[in-house]
């Protein structure tokens, strides 16, 4: 299997919903990442895409 790229951008800041402003994961799936295996890596990457589309709909 393939190593799953971290979306992490290095533009770190948690807006209120404890969510980064970067990479749109949450607090608690920044601090999982280094720990999780590939399946769990991808989830945390789809729900990361997820917010990001969300963000990018609302006006």
């Amino acid at each position: 299997m393939s190593k799953v790229e971290s979306p992490c951008i290095r533009q770190c800041a948690l807006n209120e919903d404890q969510v980064c402003t970067g990479c749109f994961r949450s607090r608690t799936e920044i601090a999982r990442w280094s720990r999780a295996n590939q399946d769990e890596q991808k989830e945390i990457v789809l729900n990361a895409q997820k917010r990001s589309e969300a963000q990018n709909r609302c006006p």
